[in-house]
């Protein structure tokens, strides 16, 4: 039976690989996407031993009178063994993505660690997608109508040509509006995904100022996803998915045939 269920749970860790590439395909073109990667573990291995001449052990032998048992022989390690295969985390990749330019005055893309502060239900979201427009209020916000925070608050634009200079200082007509809020983390990879192409901090992280981004108005950051890679990956992991669903059908037809013809034996 081991063996089917090794071969079932290289068929599950595989379904997720493949769940992992499919949303990998699917944001090739979302703006500031960072592309997910399964690591996968192994159940704790089990160290195999020989024991074959144990069982000679039960059988004693005369001496004066008195039965005495053999020794024991030692254990003889033959090797280690894992129980099955699992998936230990999805990590999403931070390498920055190319700049494609737009001219758009409402897109802006980050060079460098850092990223965007946006005002959600459920608290600050962070996000490196810079595609933003002007809601119905004159409030800058994302593709979702999350507000885009800058360091006085929400970004109020009368007009939809504003001008970035300097620190991330957003003008209007000569004028400074607001500064585009920026913030960095000491460990990116606590940082987890939340939909929305959003990330949320989950190590109880203070966001600090990120001093050495760049902000470029009128471009945006690519997908770092690649698609040879991930149609590479997608080849690998379907063959790999297939042969564990063969080994598992032909466990299958064994246990079949183990049922109904060693019972049949009289």
């Amino acid at each position: 039976m081991r063996g089917i269920y090794t071969a079932v749970g290289s068929m599950l860790v595989n379904q997720v690989h493949l769940d992992v590439i499919s949303n990998n395909l699917a944001n090739l073109k979302t703006p500031g996407f960072k592309r997910g990667e399964v690591v996968n573990r192994s159940f704790p291995e089990t160290l195999l031993h020989y024991q074959g001449d144990r069982a000679l052990a039960g059988q004693g032998r005369l001496s004066a009178g008195l039965i005495l048992a053999p020794p024991l022989p030692a254990l003889r390690p033959i090797g280690v063994v894992a129980e099955n295969v699992a998936v230990d985390a999805i990590y999403h990749m931070n390498q920055p993505g190319a700049l494609r330019q737009t001219e758009d005055p409402l897109d802006f893309a980050i060079q460098g660690n850092g990223y965007f502060v946006l005002e959600t239900p459920d608290g600050l979201r962070f996000s490196r997608d810079g595609h933003f427009h002007l809601n119905s209020e004159g409030f800058l916000v994302n593709s979702q109508g999350f507000a885009v925070l800058g360091e006085r608050g929400r970004i109020s634009l009368a007009e939809q040509h504003p001008q970035l200079y300097g620190d991330n200082d957003l003008y209007l007509n000569g004028q400074v509006v607001d500064r585009l809020r920026i913030v960095a983390f000491p460990q990116e990879a606590l940082l987890a995904k939340d939909g929305f192409n959003l990330f949320r901090e989950t190590g109880n992280q203070v966001p600090l100022p990120a001093e050495r981004a760049v902000v470029r108005q009128g471009y945006l950051e690519e997908s770092n996803a690649d698609i040879v890679r991930q149609m590479t990956q997608l080849v690998t992991v379907r063959r790999t998915y297939e042969a564990a669903q063969k080994i598992a059908q032909t466990y299958d037809r064994l246990l079949g045939r183990a049922a109904n013809e060693l019972g049949s034996l009289r």
